[in-house]
């Protein structure tokens, strides 16, 4: 079974704004990993500076 045919089973059609799902697919999951990656880098606490402590 190909994705285009179960995806049309599904569906209804291959295609939004004449673009293959395919794309869309790509791009969601683009998406989804930069924005994942925003979150763990916004959560993490800045690291002490062993210098400042010192003084």
């Amino acid at each position: 079974m190909t994705w285009s045919k179960l995806w049309m089973d599904l569906f209804g059609t291959t295609s939004f704004c004449g673009i293959d799902m395919g794309f869309w697919a790509a791009m969601s999951a683009v998406l989804l990993l930069v924005i994942l990656m925003n979150v763990v880098f916004w959560g993490m606490s800045p690291k002490k500076d062993s210098r400042e402590t010192q003084m």
